[in-house]
């Protein structure tokens, strides 16, 4: 943690910075494929990575 705080541009957010940022705008997260959740954020942006199926294209990381 250290390191990543000393690298320039890196901010620490407060506890009500991070209230606003933590899932904002995010959807739920659905099943893509084999074993892929995703969400699709408020641009656009399709963002997938491991998960396991739920059914009813309900999805949950691993």
């Amino acid at each position: 943690m250290k390191k990543i705080s000393n690298l320039k541009g890196v901010k620490v957010l407060s506890r009500d910075e991070q209230k606003e940022v933590n899932g904002a705008g995010l959807n739920q997260p659905y099943c893509k494929g084999n074993n892929q959740c995703c969400v699709t954020t408020p641009n656009g942006i399709e963002i997938c990575d491991y998960g396991y199926c739920l059914g009813f294209g309900r999805c949950m990381w691993a």
